[in-house]
């Protein structure tokens, strides 16, 4: 490397710090963690304090003068009470002073969780409400009963009328939420992302018999970035699985790049906990398909037609019984088609039996697994399952032993309803996968979780040959730790920092502090 220095080079001396293939996240959702920019989580804040420290936190990430939306307000202490069949506490004391002592800048609309709202003074000048104006028929806005002035709480009607002036997510407006989720894959360290897709162009051309694209980025954010010389990540793009027909139609061909935009794989759901038996703790439910799934002999026909013009299937399935189903369909396709390289895979992989997971390492499949889910699932899923169908869930180090390739992924940002975020982190979620207390016996080491954050997912996408490991003729997509994880106490991991994240040559990330 020496011998190609010149004039321009930068040369880092990393001092016992530690040079790795920047990390490639295998499984987000980027249009989600854009449109996050502007909401503010609040389902398990409990004190006002907290609230409004993540008010302060998104105006800053944000330009001022946009607005700022959220909830739950009181979510964590009202579902509480729910449970233990006490009443609700009375809802957070926060309004529209205390929003614009921590944001004056920016119109902010919180939800409580009773269904009322809280806005800012500067959201109440842009709906043009003051201590004059008549409250709407369904609704009352709260004032204040020694001057009349507005306090900015807002029931019923007059919540929902503010809740429309909010403008729609436009494009402009996209790509400043889409800006914020660059910068946070740049500190991170990530220089490639497999993100859930569509192309709106053949969307809008094709009836749905439900939201079958939620959640899935309009591949024209990355598209003008890129045009605009902003796109700081290389993007596998997981088109719509039920779209591949119309995929084809469109000229997209199986591993063809449009710059740092890719194509290869098609993405669909199976299931919400779809199992073979009941669950231990609901004996007469048994899961069910996802909203999303028409029926089973679509789903096996869209595998095996996508399988045929050369695309992956990448398929949502946490139930045994989804798992059974999927791997069914996919062995169909693969009789049926002509050989070629295939590089499907199971996203999630919450609950297979130990017979699928035996399937799915005999087949060769990539398994993308996602660290904090096991933390979100851990306190529930041996009263969900009981302790015998609980022992191959969340089975990462059986499903590798198996022959499976695992991809450590982030599913970034979180559940839709924002409910429950999951880090983005890929340091924190390697810390996690190393040092897993449930079932401690499925713990990948160290190298294996950096392996399935560098080159399992770049075979994932059939681009082992230039990116994934420090490999001469390679992309110089690399990231510079602070420390050596590999020779440190794993607990240490989540501890370490990124200071340098490198895209193709170029420094895109640079830790200040």
């Amino acid at each position: 490397m020496l011998a190609l220095r010149g004039p321009d080079t930068t040369v880092v001396e990393l001092a016992g710090r530690l040079l790795l293939p920047g990390f490639i996240d295998a499984h987000t959702h980027f249009g989600n963690a854009a449109a996050w920019a502007f909401r503010v989580g609040l389902y398990e804040v409990r004190e006002p304090r907290e609230a409004l420290a993540r008010v302060a936190a998104a105006a800053r990430r944000v330009p001022p003068g946009l607005w700022l939306t959220g909830g739950d307000l009181g979510a964590a202490a009202a579902w509480e009470a729910d449970a233990a069949g006490r009443a609700r506490p009375a809802a957070m004391a926060l309004d529209r002073r205390a929003l614009d002592a921590v944001t004056p800048d920016h119109p902010v609309l919180l939800r409580r969780v009773d269904g009322a709202y809280v806005a800012s003074s500067l959201a109440l000048a842009r709906a043009r409400l003051t201590s004059e104006s008549p409250d709407p028929r369904g609704g009352r806005m709260e004032r204040d009963p020694r001057t009349g002035e507005l306090t900015g709480i807002l029931h019923g009607r007059a919540g929902e009328r503010m809740l429309e002036l909010v403008p729609p997510a436009n494009g402009e407006l996209q790509l400043v939420g889409a800006r914020a989720a660059l910068e946070d894959l740049r500190r991170a360290g990530i220089t490639s992302i497999h993100d859930v897709a569509r192309l709106d162009d053949l969307s809008r051309r094709r009836l749905f018999h439900t939201d079958v694209e939620r959640s899935a980025t309009d591949l024209e954010i990355f598209r003008e970035l890129q045009r605009r010389g902003e796109l700081t990540v290389r993007v596998y793009a997981f088109l719509t699985l039920a779209l591949w027909r119309e995929v084809v139609a469109a000229g997209i061909r199986p591993r063809s790049d449009e710059g740092l935009i890719r194509f290869g794989a098609l993405k669909a759901f199976i299931d919400g906990f779809l199992m073979e038996a009941p669950y231990a703790d609901v004996p007469r439910f048994a899961g069910s398909f996802t909203f999303r799934f028409v029926d089973e002999a679509t789903m096996a026909a869209d595998i095996a037609g996508a399988d045929a013009a050369g695309f992956d299937p990448v398929v949502h399935t946490i139930g045994d019984k989804a798992h059974r189903l999927l791997l069914d369909w996919y062995e169909a396709a693969i009789r049926a088609n002509a050989p070629r390289d295939r590089r499907f895979r199971v996203i999630h992989a919450w609950y297979p039996s130990a017979r699928e997971i035996a399937r799915i390492g005999k087949l060769g499949l990539f398994a993308d697994v996602t660290p904090q889910h096991l933390v979100n699932d851990a306190a529930s899923v041996e009263r969900r399952l009981g302790p015998e169908r609980a022992r191959t869930a969340h089975a990462w180090r059986s499903l590798k032993d198996a022959g499976a390739r695992l991809d450590l992924v982030s599913d970034w940002p979180g559940s839709f309803n924002e409910q429950r975020a999951t880090p983005l982190a890929p340091l924190e979620n390697i810390a996690l996968a190393v040092t897993r207390e449930w079932h401690p016996e499925q713990r990948l080491t160290v190298a294996e979780a950096i392996a399935a954050y560098t080159i399992d997912p770049a075979f994932a996408s059939y681009e082992e040959d230039r990116k994934g490991s420090i490999t001469e003729g390679k992309l110089a997509d690399l990231v510079v730790l602070s420390r050596d994880i590999l020779s440190i106490a794993p607990p240490a991991i989540r501890e370490t920092a990124v200071d340098l994240t490198i895209l193709g040559g170029r420094i895109i990330h640079r830790r200040s502090d």
